[in-house]
């Protein structure tokens, strides 16, 4: 995994990548069909039933399919993001530590403490792009172990470690005033 020119080429990666974005697309198509039934149902209860009090149900599965649409599109744009990243950089390994609901990237070129002339580890303080529940216990459990890191631009990364098979985002926490740079 490490040592490839740039990350996509690993099939791990592409595995992950396509896991990442078929979860997008299932978002997608839920909320298209969220709002297809959603139509259906409201000529259903018009037109046959003649029942227009149906509407406040209607309603609801517009809104709902309308939130499935906008997080599938999200999740699908943020899919591109990840695999041009991947495509023009290496994996890095970096140790995960996780403090409350912020996670600490500590990089394994810097993890070595014996030489007294090495500087301080670089470290990444960051939080999941992505907050849903499952997400956030997937990377949770993979805490104090080696994880793979590729920047993604703009301080962000993606997030990936043997046994997720998924991709993970993180941005980066923004620095208190007088705090150095990692």
């Amino acid at each position: 995994m490490v040592g490839a020119a740039v990350a996509w080429e690993d099939p791990h990666t592409q595995r992950s990548y396509a896991v990442y974005r078929q979860g997008a697309l299932r978002w997608l198509v839920g909320g298209l069909a969220g709002i297809a039934v959603a139509g259906g149902l409201s000529v259903y209860a018009v037109v046959v039933r003649q029942r227009p009090g149906l509407g406040v149900f209607i309603v609801a599965a517009v809104i709902l399919g309308v939130t499935a649409i906008g997080t599938g599109t999200g999740a699908a744009l943020r899919a591109g993001r990840f695999r041009a990243a991947l495509q023009r950089a290496p994996w890095e390994l970096a140790r995960l530590r996780v403090a409350g609901a912020h996670l600490r990237l500590v990089f394994a070129s810097a993890d070595v403490e014996d030489d007294p002339g090495r500087p301080e580890p670089r470290r990444v303080d960051a939080r999941l792009m992505s907050t849903s529940r499952w997400r956030v216990r997937e990377v949770v459990g993979v805490r104090d172990s080696e994880v793979l890191v590729c920047p993604l631009g703009r301080g962000g990364y993606v997030l990936s470690a043997e046994g997720l098979n998924n991709l993970y985002g993180l941005h980066p926490l923004a620095r208190q005033r007088g705090q150095a740079r990692p």
